[in-house]
């Protein structure tokens, strides 16, 4: 039932972003979604800043190049950062130094409240689940892709709507636009490398293209991750009481 009291200010719909790894493609993505007063969660792998690294990619010689640790206050502005653990490994017998410590290291390296992760590859057990309630964190973010819109029913297996490339997501947009009756929840995941594609439907344009048709609207709160778990714990937990 908690759900049916809807987002602040009395909205029935939110829309939030997740990217992941951290790479240098985030600053433009991150000056995209201020832009256009969109909110995003940036997942980063706290061992691998400044990393880089040559690699093959999109039938192209490149070089993975990851975010440096003091951009994070001006790269992230308006944004949230979050855990994609230490070594993008999350084994269950270290997961305090795989997810709890690379938590604790972003709030100090980006002056920001820390709460959630990513699984990396979006894998987890039961045994995650357990061990992260623990750990104190909030929410942790999957790859099983919903292509709806219903609100996650447990934080620390948060599966998202879809990536932001998906070949549904003109029809999902369609969708979510229309009025809403009951609360709904887009959330649209990626990693910012892939916008460096020549896939029209894949590369920047595609994706300011999704932002240009989510922005500017009254009937939408636009949240980080973090913004959504906090309001959903707080509606939760208020009618356990």
């Amino acid at each position: 039932m908690a759900e049916l009291t809807g987002f602040p200010d009395g909205k029935r719909k939110a829309v939030t972003f997740g990217f992941d790894d951290g790479e240098q493609h985030d600053r433009r993505l991150a000056a995209l979604c201020r832009q256009y007063g969109l909110k995003a969660t940036f997942f980063l792998i706290t061992g691998q800043f400044g990393l880089e690294v040559p690699f093959h990619r999109y039938g192209a010689d490149t070089v993975v190049r990851r975010v440096v640790e003091n951009e994070l206050p001006e790269t992230y502005r308006g944004m949230e950062v979050a855990s994609h653990t230490e070594t993008h490994r999350a084994p269950i017998g270290t997961l305090r130094e795989a997810v709890r410590d690379s938590m604790d290291r972003l709030e100090t390296l980006s002056g920001m409240p820390v709460t959630g992760m990513a699984y990396p590859g979006g894998e987890f057990t039961g045994d995650h689940l357990l061990e992260l309630e623990g750990l104190g964190v909030d929410y942790a973010r999957t790859t099983q892709y919903t292509h709806a819109f219903a609100l996650p029913p447990r934080l620390l297996a948060w599966a998202p709507t879809c990536r932001y490339c998906d070949r549904e997501m003109d029809c999902l947009l369609d969708a979510f636009l229309q009025p809403a009756q009951q609360p709904q929840l887009f959330y649209i995941m990626g990693h910012s490398y892939e916008l460096e594609q020549s896939d029209p439907h894949a590369d920047w344009a595609y994706m300011e293209s999704i932002c240009r048709r989510l922005a500017g609207r009254e009937d939408i709160w636009y949240a980080t991750n973090g913004e959504i778990a906090a309001h959903l714990l707080s509606t939760r937990q208020a009618v356990r009481r």
